[in-house]
């Protein structure tokens, strides 16, 4: 990129001083029905222009995704939609004949 711009300054510039040198004689045309040294300059700024985009565009686009492990849950678990892994467990709770079967949900990160 920066050679590029180097070389539309360098082109411009010369063909600026080309235009300087032609008006100091009195004449703004460098041959009758030729090109003027206006066009010329325009010229060069946009093949510096054009140049510069495609040494820009020549660059390497590869994106990586780094790939790790498979995103899941422990066993049976689901995956809720706010992106966490609920899971449920039963516990018998109690003394002697008066025992009840709890059920616990949790959640936790998946893995």
């Amino acid at each position: 990129m920066k050679k590029s711009l180097v070389s539309l300054l360098i082109g411009a510039s010369l063909a600026f001083s080309a235009t300087a040198q032609d008006q100091a004689g009195g004449n703004s045309e460098s041959a009758q029905g030729g090109l003027t040294t206006g066009a010329i300059a325009t010229g060069v700024v946009a093949a510096g222009v054009l140049a510069a985009v495609v040494s820009n565009n020549r660059g390497s686009a590869d994106i990586v995704d780094p790939v790790g492990p498979a995103v899941g849950c422990e066993g049976t678990d689901e995956l809720n939609a706010d992106g966490f892994c609920v899971g449920s467990t039963q516990t018998v709770t109690g003394t002697g004949t008066a025992t009840t079967l709890t059920t616990v949900t949790f959640t936790y990160a998946p893995q």
